[in-house]
């Protein structure tokens, strides 16, 4: 799976930070290994912006935005329109299609 190139210069961003505590300061991307060997990229907000600012991730050669959504633990972001749900806990996440909770993307973890 080819980065898009808005993912590409997000993750220079966020790699020029000296580490994960300095994430609050600057959006960041991370990449996931998910069953099957498949890659995932998702672009993330600063964390302080985290409840409110969506995802970006990219899927079928394109770059969706995702919504953050309620939880009842770890991290949920949804694309009405794309059809899509990324919900994510610790270091590992599944990609859904949304309406009908059918897995496209499981045992991501991060890379």
């Amino acid at each position: 799976m080819k980065l898009s190139r808005a993912l590409l210069a997000l993750a220079a961003v966020g790699a020029a930070g000296a580490g994960a505590a300095e994430r609050g300061d600057a959006p960041f991307v991370v990449s996931y290994r998910c069953d099957g060997g498949r890659l995932l990229a998702v672009g993330y907000p600063a964390y302080r912006d985290a409840r409110r600012a969506p995802i970006r991730l990219e899927w079928q050669g394109r770059t969706v935005e995702l919504a953050p959504a309620r939880a009842g633990s770890g991290a949920r972001y949804v694309s009405v329109s794309a059809d899509l749900e990324w919900w994510s806990k610790g270091s590992g996440g599944n990609l859904h299609r949304l309406s009908r909770h059918q897995p496209l993307l499981t045992g991501c973890v991060e890379v």
